[in-house]
């Protein structure tokens, strides 16, 4: 058994420091929110919205989050390129993830205000949005998210930036 110093007074095996990691990852698990818990287990299938619109989650955690989803031709405007609204709902679904996986259990948002400025068009890419927390107070979480062409530095098209008011259910 490997023995190492982890502490002025602590010392641990390396099978005791893996079972406190798991304890407190199952802790950590506990405290997720329920939506942030569903995404986990089973995916895009937590939300009709990515169902139908063919979002799928890469990441969330930490204040951010990033989905993306394909720019199809049945989803283009009547001159050929992605209809702007499914720019702002990209956004405003990864938005909503990076925010909800940060609040409690039994926590919820209401929109206080969005807005998107459109940049560039697209036509049959994938796109991501990256979204971050820009400041979380008790009652009121400030959010910005960029949806990007090919990739999460990919062209610039469109930014969005929220206020979201916390809520008790």
């Amino acid at each position: 058994m490997l023995e190492y110093y982890s502490g002025p007074y602590l010392v641990l095996s390396v099978e005791a420091e893996k079972i406190a990691n798991l304890l407190f990852l199952q802790r950590e698990r506990m405290r997720m929110h329920e939506y942030a818990e569903k995404i986990a287990s089973i995916g895009a299938a937590a939300n009709p919205t990515f169902m139908t619109l063919g979002i799928s989650p890469v990441s969330w955690g930490g204040g951010q989050a990033v989905l993306k989803m394909k720019a199809s031709e049945k989803l283009h405007n009547g001159v050929g390129f992605l209809q702007g609204g499914f720019y702002v709902i990209l956004a405003d679904e990864a938005i909503a993830l990076a925010v909800l996986a940060e609040l409690d259990p039994g926590s919820g948002t209401t929109t206080i205000s969005e807005t998107t400025e459109f940049i560039r068009g697209t036509k049959d890419d994938e796109i991501f949005a990256v979204a971050k927390i820009i400041r979380k107070g008790r009652r009121i979480v400030f959010a910005e998210a960029e949806v990007r062409r090919g990739s999460v530095d990919g062209d610039l098209l469109s930014k969005t930036t929220a206020s979201y008011l916390v809520t008790q259910c």
